[in-house]
């Protein structure tokens, strides 16, 4: 245990208040990273952190002391102090039935479990076999990091919780190109392979018809043309539609997102129609096997699941909340108060978002469409609360029903929901393969979550070449 016994006896030392509330974490965690770059292994980094944390939340105003010595009842008087003294917003939590007990993965091989030198013997075999794939390939960058973290979390009102935490992530971009393989341009192609689990090393074993799919894609874009920008029917495949339901609707439900903000509130006010009935997106706890797994947050409030857009309008109550901004919408708490280390106070995050399953098959998508594009994976992007620009990780054009070559510098853009109106089809089989790619908010990245959909259709997008 890395908080003593007597767990509620900090509180009464510290002399706190009937009327504040307050919670202790302690965390110790343990990293590792290893880079593979050009030809070799360039870095295998370990690395191991403990330390703790305290928030007072009162009337008199709310504060956070993060701390690697010294003991939770100095902290926790310090926090106190700085909450009436620093004039912090006011907030007393609405009243809640705070969780008790201890989580860890349910996977079927858990990294920890395994020899350091088998772990990095695999991931020099998938570099090695990238780098042979085809003689147009110039270049491999492997990137590997899994971090595992004991967290103990006890809270004012009752709440007594202990997490085992594991997240694993594997990155493999191919390079292919260059003046020798392009008829004496610098023409290159980029492919990828983004993997990642609750701890679970299977994720990342077997990938061989990935990496040589990647490659492929890799060679096959040195020659293809630029896209010419312009509008597009684009269907795009589940692991795009998922990080687009996550980057959209998902952070606007987020309720700090909405504190203040009158526009956001009133786009997503409850039963206003966003897309067709078929459309629904949730965000869930779980299941436990998810990078996104949160069966229980950062402030010990047991998670549960949250209707976003239900059958293509916003849900009726479609928040995302920690205690601080349930309290200040007058809701409940939804189990979304998370934190990237003890160096960080929770915030309303995402967990495990998903758009539920439609009917339509990915061939029937493609055969509605006369002039469009398949996208497929996300190779980078960005969205605020009004916009979004999306680069898949790779786009083939879509003419008279059918799939033709590849085409390069297709950039996604269009607004945060009123896309929502152009998806005229969703797909039946929903992707659930988690990636690499994680969260961030307010510098606490990367944070692990899962993004789960079908493919979708979206009529009239307009897409840039960047």
């Amino acid at each position: 245990m890395l908080l003593s016994q007597g767990l509620r006896r900090p509180f009464t030392e510290a002399g706190l208040r009937a009327d504040e509330y307050a919670e202790i974490r302690r965390e110790r965690s343990r990293l590792l990273t290893a880079v593979w770059r050009g030809g070799t292994l360039e870095s295998v980094n370990r690395a191991t952190d403990e330390g703790g944390c305290v928030r007072v939340l009162s009337p008199r105003g709310s504060s956070f002391v993060s701390f690697t010595d010294g003991t939770p009842v100095f902290a926790l008087r310090q926090a106190r102090q700085h909450a009436v003294g620093l004039g912090a917003a006011p907030m007393r939590p609405a009243d809640r039935t705070p969780a008790r007990g201890s989580y860890a993965p349910q996977v079927r091989e858990p990294v920890e479990a395994l020899p350091l030198d088998e772990q990095l013997a695999l991931m020099a075999r998938w570099h090695a076999q990238a780098l042979r794939a085809h003689p147009a390939v110039v270049g491999a960058l492997v990137y590997y990091r899994h971090a595992t973290s004991n967290v103990e979390v006890v809270t004012s009102d009752g709440g007594e919780v202990s997490w085992t935490r594991a997240d694993l992530t594997l990155q493999i971009t191919i390079y292919a190109g260059g003046s020798i393989y392009a008829g004496g341009s610098e023409e290159r192609g980029v492919g990828s392979v983004s993997i990642g689990s609750h701890g679970d090393f299977a994720a990342v074993r077997d990938l061989e018809q990935r990496v040589e799919e990647a490659a492929a894609t890799a060679v096959d874009l040195i020659h293809a043309p630029p896209l010419e920008a312009g509008t597009y029917d684009v269907v795009c495949d589940g692991p795009l539609a998922a990080t687009w339901a996550h980057e959209t609707v998902g952070h606007l439900a987020e309720a700090d997102h909405q504190q203040g903000a009158r526009k956001t509130i009133a786009d997503l006010r409850a039963g206003r129609r966003l897309g067709m009935e078929e459309l629904t997106v949730v965000d869930r706890p779980g299941p436990s096997t998810a990078r996104g797994y949160v069966p229980v947050d950062d402030e010990c409030t047991t998670g549960r699941e949250i209707t976003l857009i239900e059958r293509g309008r916003v849900g009726s109550r479609p928040r995302l909340h920690d205690l601080s901004t349930a309290t200040a919408f007058q809701e409940a708490p939804t189990g979304n108060a998370r934190a990237l280390n003890y160096r960080h106070p929770p915030l309303p995050r995402l967990r495990t978002t998903c758009v539920e399953a439609g009917t339509s098959t990915l061939q029937e998508m493609i055969s509605g469409v006369s002039n469009g594009l398949l996208a497929e994976g996300l190779f980078g992007g960005q969205t605020n609360r009004s916009g979004f620009a999306f680069l898949p990780a790779s786009c083939r054009l879509i003419r008279d029903g059918e799939t033709r070559g590849l085409v390069k510098g297709a950039v996604l853009t269009g607004d945060v929901l009123d896309t929502f109106a152009t998806v005229d089809a969703v797909g039946r089989d929903v992707s659930r393969g988690d990636t690499s790619a994680s969260c961030g908010k307010q510098g606490q990245t990367p944070l692990p979550v899962s993004c789960w959909a079908p493919a979708l259709r979206m009529r009239g997008v307009h897409v840039d070449v960047g």
